[in-house]
């Protein structure tokens, strides 16, 4: 017999839950006490990452389950534990990444008659009636462990339904006196709790679709998170060039397309979307602003996408002709199947493609006496090699930086798909764990930096041997907040050094240390603290 606590921990090691980020409190004294009789007793269990702020441990999990698409644990303290992760939430469920967070509740018993019962002052004062609210419109499933011997089979359950397409966060909570209690070893197989998966479309719907792109005179794909399946970019090349399609990226999560491709037409939101004749939004969000453009009276509107109807958000509409709820992977390789390797019309639609893309990119970098962004990004590129991670936070230069990086690697860019701030140095944790042989490389904004709480982000970084670099693109400003005000209120000698001192960084963490460069860009404001 052990504790449902480590019951939980030891079926961790048939899950592939390699990690347990923690922010431990006093609901924890059975899992702190299974950490030590597992390790003493040298058997299989997952690492413990003790994180000193919540927004590391859940930003790190997030950072791990990007690339690996393994749910990892976040255990946290009760209900203050869980109002610290703060934005981290917010980014895992808008980004649709598996993640499975764990929070104990006070204890209820108060005679002491029980292992666990309440012996400190803060018992009831955290005893939150309703906790799970605190994140629960954010979460797949919110559940109460209510009888040590269901552990297996709400962890399973939790798992099954963080990793099921849609994936995305769940969160259980249970009471000190219920880790504690002894259970049994579980009958149950996490064979026969498997993901839940998506299929393609029908014949017919392939069929349209196909003749349809085939038709079309200046067809483009808008997409967001289709490169969260590596295979799929491999699979949209293809199709592009049998067919002649241009792609845009727009607030990309992932490496959808390679960005030195002639077919990669923008980064830009806006700037294609009204001369399409066609648009095939596949794996999107936003992928116009109507305020600021609006599909060609007449063009053909398909959308494809695991979360067609993004029903955990608020309004959200976009007008399509055609919507499947449907695996992107799957859905281009039936396009592929029935394709012609040479599809008619394709040469006029590439000289389309190669007018527009001609006058889509970002202009060389212009040196003046303070370092721009662009001037930044291009040193950054000089880094790049097939070994890059980038981990993507700087609102500011959402288009801007992967328009100069024009990666060409599956897996080598990543953003958080939320707008919770902060995200960037912790996720990078999770990425240099998932890929230990990686260059992880941080481009986070001023403000993410410190959003980040970098003294808990790169403790753990040294602690865990995680080390990455970061670059921070600091204007000395909040940027954002004031385009956003603009944009409804509208009425060099200092880069000589850079690029020696990024190639410096980088050997830095190369030999197992975080290194961290403060660049001062050009400044948006005449603004300061006095």
């Amino acid at each position: 017999m052990t504790s449902a606590a480590q019951q939980l921990l030891e079926l961790c090691d048939r899950l592939d839950i390699k990690y347990v980020f923690s922010n431990l409190g006093s609901d924890h004294p059975a899992f702190i006490e299974a950490f030590a009789r597992m390790h003493a007793a040298g058997g299989p269990m997952p690492r413990i990452i003790i994180c000193p702020h919540e927004m590391t441990a859940l930003s790190a999990a997030h950072g791990y389950a990007m690339i690996t698409r393994q749910p990892q644990i976040t255990l946290v303290h009760v209900d203050v534990g869980t109002q610290n992760l703060g934005g981290s939430v917010h980014n895992a469920a808008r980004a649709r990444v598996p993640a499975i967070i764990l929070a104990g509740l006070s204890p209820v018993t108060d005679d002491g008659t029980r292992v666990a019962s309440r012996n400190e002052f803060i018992h009831y004062t955290q005893d939150t009636p309703r906790q799970h609210e605190i994140v629960g419109q954010y979460m797949k499933w919110s559940y109460e462990l209510r009888a040590a011997e269901m552990v297996d089979d709400v962890l399973l359950r939790a798992r099954q339904i963080a990793s099921s397409m849609p994936e995305g966060p769940v969160y259980i909570t249970g009471a000190r006196e219920i880790w504690e209690e002894p259970v049994a070893a579980s009958p149950e197989r996490s064979a026969d709790w498997p993901r839940a998966t998506l299929g393609g479309l029908s014949e017919a719907a392939v069929a349209e679709l196909y003749q349809a792109l085939c038709g079309a005179q200046r067809p483009i794909v808008v997409t967001t998170y289709l490169g969260r399946q590596p295979q799929a970019v491999a699979r949209l090349v293809e199709l592009s060039e049998r067919i002649g399609i241009g792609i845009c990226q727009v607030s990309p999560q992932y490496h959808n397309f390679p960005g030195n491709h002639p077919h990669q037409l923008t980064y830009r939101r806006n700037q294609v979307i009204d001369q399409a004749d066609l648009i095939l939004m596949i794996d999107v969000d936003v992928p116009w602003m109507p305020s600021k453009v609006r599909p060609a009276a007449g063009a053909q509107l398909f959308h494809i996408d695991m979360d067609p109807t993004k029903d955990r958000l608020g309004y959200w509409h976009f007008p399509a002709q055609r919507a499947y709820q449907a695996d992107s992977l799957i859905v281009l390789e039936q396009l592929l199947a029935i394709s012609a390797s040479v599809a008619p019309g394709r040469d006029a639609r590439k000289a389309w493609i190669a007018s527009v893309s001609a006058g889509s990119h970002s202009a060389p970098a212009q040196r003046g006496d303070a370092i721009s962004a662009e001037e930044l990004t291009e040193a950054v590129r000089e880094l790049v090699t097939e070994r890059t991670i980038i981990v993507f936070e700087e609102p500011s230069s959402t288009e801007l930086i992967p328009d100069i990086l024009r990666l060409g690697a599956p897996g080598s860019y990543f953003s958080s798909g939320g707008a919770g701030l902060g995200w960037g140095i912790n996720a990078a944790i999770g990425a240099k764990l998932a890929r230990p042989q990686a260059d992880v490389i941080a481009l986070v904004g001023d403000g993410c930096f410190l959003f980040g709480v970098p003294s808990s982000a790169y403790w753990v970084a040294g602690t865990y041997g995680a080390p990455h670099l970061t670059i921070i693109y600091n204007n000395g400003g909040w940027h954002s907040p004031r385009l956003s005000t603009l944009w409804v209120h509208p009425d060099g000698p200092a880069g000589e050094h850079l690029n020696e001192t990024l190639q410096r960084a980088l050997q830095t963490v190369r030999g197992g240390r975080s290194a961290v460069v403060d660049v001062a860009i050009s400044r948006i404001s005449r603004q300061v603290l006095e």
